[in-house]
């Protein structure tokens, strides 16, 4: 795998390249660059690349406002913005600007784990936590069954006890290949397991199941539920 980082603070470069070294070893070629010029030139000049985690400030990038138009200048890989940021209008925005993913610079290193093997497969990764805070509040699509005020109900209780396991290592950010070897199913059943959550809860996608999860969990905490 073939990893570009783009990000104007060698710290952090360096950071997220010890993170991605512990967790892939010589699996993975690190790239760098540390401005938007660079970051075009050496992913233009790497033809095998797979992934660019990108910071959204930096010189020749103007963060939101110029993502779009930045992210239709770079060859057809995944870009993952990763950011400080846990703005709801900022992660939409990015994810509406075609960024596959986006990773909060507060997470753990072994986020990576699980969601770099997710966009590589062509999955979206948002992070479901912060996505389900008061602060972000809502789902990204319009419309969506998770937005602010609308009808939402879904029926968890109607989960299997092996529904509810798979459930809570998706709201994890694990693959599906990870949820498989973690409770040692094949990664098909998997599959159909996630299918299944996804109808009974009314969502279209996994991070819909995750937020719609997460959300459960922080009402059966606070004891509203």
């Amino acid at each position: 795998m073939v990893v570009l980082i783009a990000d104007d603070h060698a710290l952090f470069r360096y950071g997220i390249s010890l993170a991605l070294e512990s967790l892939y070893g010589r699996d993975v070629t690190i790239l760098q660059a540390s401005n938007a010029e660079e970051t075009r030139r050496v992913a233009h000049e790497t033809p095998n690349l797979d992934l660019i985690l990108l910071d959204l400030m930096m010189p020749g990038l103007n963060g939101i406002a110029d993502l779009k138009k930045f992210i239709e200048t770079l060859p057809p890989v995944p870009v993952v913005i990763v950011s400080g940021s846990r703005s709801k209008a900022t992660i939409r925005a990015a994810i509406d600007a075609g960024a596959r993913g986006y990773v909060l610079k507060s997470s753990n290193g072994e986020i990576l784990k699980h969601v770099l093997p997710l966009v590589l497969s062509g999955e979206l990764y948002v992070p479901a936590q912060a996505v389900a805070s008061e602060e972000v509040g809502q789902e990204f699509e319009t419309g969506s069954p998770l937005d602010e005020g609308g009808e939402f109900n879904p029926d968890f209780k109607s989960l299997t006890p092996r529904e509810t396991q798979v459930l809570k290592l998706l709201t994890l950010g694990y693959s599906n290949k990870e949820i498989a070897r973690s409770l040692g199913m094949l990664e098909g059943t998997v599959k159909v397991h996630v299918k299944s959550i996804m109808k009974k809860l009314g969502v279209n996608n996994r991070t819909q199941a995750a937020i719609a999860a997460n959300r459960s969990f922080a009402r059966q905490a606070s004891g509203t539920i």
